[in-house]
């Protein structure tokens, strides 16, 4: 085995960003000092080299690659898009259509879940859509605001994660893309058919999204939810003033001034993605197949065009009902930038951290390397090969990802971080010398999915993470008592699914049929520990 050029060296870049996210909670400093480091080394240790290499030869140049300043457009686009639509009135109009279908506790908690399902292009538009509009529906049904706070944070990250139109797509695509341009070899898959196929391995995504209809349905809960509810029904809601009283919500207007532009994104992108990957498939000689199709579908097009022009849906059909003036369309328009700048920041810092990490590239002619970065991957699969068995890697980058997501508070961050690395070492550790990598491999699409699903499960934990705070804060529910209730569950969903989903999968068990033992056996947990808080609160209420 040929010595490493960087041997331990590699790795620091990349550890230093995750310590210094863990111990500052500053991801986007942690990330920025991580490139630096980088560039140092790369520079021969020398700081001043190294400095400038890291302004000029990567934030700058990340910062202009046009397939990034796509992602960065139709993130922005679709901010844009959301905060028109908000403001409007139309998204709360499309949550109270929902809403006037729940009249028992089943029915309330299962109609929150559907409404999680059905804006599921944003995490938090839908926490905060969700949460503000609830609150008062769940205290009629007495279902506790930990219930509520629950059923909005397990719902708004793993379905927006999870949707292959959402303002995580092509930040999840683009992560993914920056482990494949990592692998050596001309043959490499593409970005979304890679990010496609890895959806039915996200266990901890899936198995978080079905565990609240199982909740719900089952009516019963365990741990720290069971007291809450049971406090509930018994006592009635301990109100949070302050949550309560801040963000009010517009007033409502029709449900369609929020359906059309997101159904118009939806069309838009499909047809721009058929297109373009059927323009790039009729060179073939025999038919391609859909999924040909959309696997060579120019993604960074169809998004951007298509988030472009839902907003431009958006204010044509707005405009003229005369909800927001000229002044707050633009005020509008502005507060969704705003709130996925920190999304492209970190989107920015991680891309230029990822380039560091690049293999060489070799010369056929000449045979000649050429030094690209400090060949990270490399690194690690020579590290991991004669320590840890291909199949065990879904879960241990599973681990890796919550551990980091957990501490720093971000999966955006975590994920930036992790999954270059992940994609290109599982590629590395897969293939031999000049092997083609096979992308439907279960091991491949399993490390994919887990280091996602592993972002978002550390995220669900976290007590410093941005999402736990905002669906507290937007359900009017303290957000330890948030934090306590939720875990338990979290917990359930991630030890089932390396128990039955990252571990078996790798070995070979189809992965539908992980889903139905995953399913059954948080079913059987919940029948196994968890009580029904309406027997319990009958019986405290008889003893009174």
């Amino acid at each position: 085995m040929d010595p490493h050029p960087f041997g331990w060296l590699s790795l620091v870049p990349p550890l230093v960003a995750i310590a210094l996210a863990i111990l500052t909670r500053r991801t986007l400093l942690s990330l920025l000092f991580g490139i630096v480091v980088g560039a140092v080394i790369l520079q021969g240790g020398n700081p001043i080299t190294g400095l400038w290499s890291a302004c000029a030869d990567y934030l700058w140049v990340k910062a202009t690659d046009w397939d990034k300043v796509q992602v960065y457009l139709f993130t922005l686009l679709t901010g844009g898009m959301i905060g028109v639509v908000s403001a409007s009135g139309g998204m709360r109009g499309l949550v109270n259509l929902i809403v006037c279908f729940a009249n028992t506790r089943v029915k309330g908690q299962v109609t929150g879940w559907l409404m999680g399902l059905a804006i599921f292009f944003d995490d938090y538009a839908n926490m905060l859509l969700l949460g503000g509009t609830l609150k008062e529906v769940t205290d009629r049904l007495k279902i506790s605001r930990e219930k509520l706070a629950y059923i909005v944070d397990s719902t708004a990250a793993p379905v927006a994660g999870l949707a292959l139109i959402s303002t995580w797509v092509a930040t999840e695509i683009s992560f993914i893309e920056e482990g494949i341009n990592q692998i050596s070899g001309s043959e490499k898959p593409d970005a979304f058919l890679l990010f496609v196929e890895s959806i039915p391995y996200r266990f901890y995504s899936w198995w978080a999204l079905l565990l609240v209809p199982l909740v719900a349905m089952t009516r019963r809960d365990f741990g720290p939810m069971l007291k809450a509810e049971v406090a509930m029904l018994s006592q009635g809601p301990a109100r949070n003033a302050a949550s309560d009283d801040e963000g009010t919500l517009p007033e409502s207007s029709s449900w369609l001034n929020a359906a059309i532009p997101v159904g118009t994104m939806l069309i838009a992108v499909i047809a721009i993605l058929h297109w373009t990957g059927y323009q790039a498939a009729t060179g073939e000689e025999v038919e391609p197949s859909l999924l040909q199709i959309i696997g060579q579908g120019d993604s960074y097009k169809a998004l951007l065009y298509g988030s472009a022009i839902s907003l431009a849906v958006a204010v044509l059909l707005i405009a003229p009902q005369r909800l927001l003036s000229v002044g707050q369309m633009g005020r509008a328009i502005l507060k969704g930038f705003r709130a996925m700048l920190p999304a492209l920041l970190i989107l920015w810092l991680a891309a230029s951290l990822a380039a560091q990490t690049e293999p060489p590239t070799f010369n056929e002619e000449t045979g000649a390397m050429t030094l690209n970065g400090l060949d990270t991957a490399g690194y690690l699969k020579q590290l991991l090969e004669a320590n840890l068995p291909i199949e065990m890697l879904p879960t241990t980058v599973f681990i890796l990802a919550a551990a980091v997501a957990f501490s720093t508070g971000t999966s955006w961050g975590t994920m930036g971080i992790l999954v270059p690395l992940s994609v290109s070492l599982s590629a590395g550790m897969l293939t031999s010398d000049g092997e083609p990598l096979d992308v439907a491999d279960p091991v491949l699409l399993s490390v994919v999915g887990s280091v996602l699903a592993g972002a978002i499960f550390g995220d669900h934990c976290s007590p410093i993470s941005d999402t736990t705070i905002l669906s507290s804060q937007s359900c009017g529910c303290d957000h330890m008592a948030h934090v306590r209730t939720q875990m338990p569950y979290a917990i359930l969903g991630a030890v089932l699914s390396v128990i039955l989903g990252t571990v078996p999968v790798a070995y070979g068990v189809p992965v539908y049929l992980c889903h139905v033992l995953g399913v059954g056996a948080m079913a059987g947990t919940l029948f196994l520990l968890g009580k029904n808080p309406e027997t319990l609160a009958a019986e405290i209420e008889a003893e009174s």
